[in-house]
């Protein structure tokens, strides 16, 4: 049994509307690929996971323009980017003389 396709047509779509679809798919890959290139680079280091995240939402909404795809509701972002601080260490100042007794640790004074 074979089957005959009509003429200017690829797997029983028309040409045109296989150009057009694949024109559609690369402009959105070219999208998210310009936005992706564009919030790294301008993102801190220290902002990168919440940048990744936020692109993570944008690819999941580019999803749902697809034919065949569910966007998925992304994990959610924190409340806040305020990470806890180390506290700051004392500076020291250590003397060491040719023939010490005991070594001598002094704490410089913060000011």
């Amino acid at each position: 049994m074979t089957t005959n396709f009509a003429p200017g047509a690829a797997l029983g779509v028309p040409v045109w509307l296989a150009v057009c679809a694949l024109v559609a798919l690369f402009c959105m890959l070219a999208l998210v690929g310009f936005f992706a290139v564009v919030i790294l680079r301008r993102a801190d280091a220290r902002h990168l996971p919440q940048a990744l995240l936020g692109l993570s939402h944008v690819i999941s909404a580019m999803c749902g323009l697809l034919p065949w795809g569910k966007p998925t509701p992304p994990p959610a972002l924190p409340n806040g980017l305020e990470t806890e601080a180390e506290p700051l260490a004392t500076p020291t100042v250590v003397l060491v003389r040719e023939q010490p007794e005991a070594p001598v640790v002094l704490t410089r004074d913060p000011r």
